[in-house]
């Protein structure tokens, strides 16, 4: 195999985590029955979409963390093998936050891996189109952003660059005219596995949960480069009035 091929198949994520344990809160009454990840978009539970664009990813195997309603995500999933892939799951005891939902797959995490919300309805080839760019860029951390509208931000996530370009942080639900720009960050990554190291010593944010940002910043600021990759707006499900 050419040194160029094997590095790319060193640095492919064959595998991912899907944090799909929250409670949905906000889509309530309709989240109080089924799962936020088995709502349906076009027909298709949103959770069915990102299936699909991880097999099209070329990702193998698959780590639910499960909370609420998680038996319906079980049934619904079962072996993994309707997308070619090997499921587990992996229940988070309290929701505590995303860095603690992903705590509980640490074990896992030996390798490249895409971290990826429950909340969107993916595209089929964002995830490939994702990982290629990573591959080819030799950044050990790759995030996908998306343009926000003028306002948004304070309901979202901003991500800062310095003036070269490079992205510095990612700043959470920032106050009303503190974003630092209309570039979000998709609870979508590519994480190397020396995340490890940082998700034993999480601390609690200012919301008093244990948040995946703060440990993607954290990671920045600790030397690892990042990637920032522009890709159309990941759908959401809203409800039908």
């Amino acid at each position: 195999m050419h040194s160029d091929d094997l590095h790319l198949r060193e640095t492919a994520p064959h595998q991912a985590v899907i944090l799909a344990a929250g409670r949905g809160r906000r889509l309530r009454p309709h989240t109080d029955h089924t799962p936020k990840p088995l709502l349906e978009v076009d027909g298709q539970p949103i959770l069915y979409h990102t299936l699909c664009a991880l097999q099209n990813a070329g990702v193998e195997e698959l780590f639910l963390v499960i909370g609420h309603l998680g038996h319906q995500i079980v049934d619904y999933v079962g072996d993994g093998s309707r997308w070619n892939m090997r499921a587990s799951f992996h229940w988070q005891p309290q929701r505590l936050g995303t860095a603690h939902a992903l705590c509980q797959v640490r074990s896992h995490l030996q390798e490249p891996t895409f971290i990826l919300a429950a909340d969107y309805a993916l595209a089929p080839q964002s995830l490939k189109e994702m990982k290629a760019a990573y591959q080819q860029s030799n950044a050990s951390l790759a995030l996908s952003l998306k343009q926000l509208q003028p306002g948004e931000a304070a309901s979202r996530s901003s991500v800062e660059f310095d003036l070269g370009g490079a992205i510095t942080r990612i700043v959470e639900k920032p106050e009303p005219g503190a974003a630092p720009s209309l570039i979000g960050a998709s609870l979508i990554y590519i994480v190397p596995p020396e995340i490890d190291s940082y998700l034993k010593t999480i601390t609690l944010s200012e919301r008093q949960e244990y948040e995946i940002v703060d440990v993607i910043n954290r990671m920045i600021a600790g030397g690892h480069r990042v990637v920032g990759i522009m890709q159309a707006r990941p759908r959401e499900w809203r409800p039908r009035y």
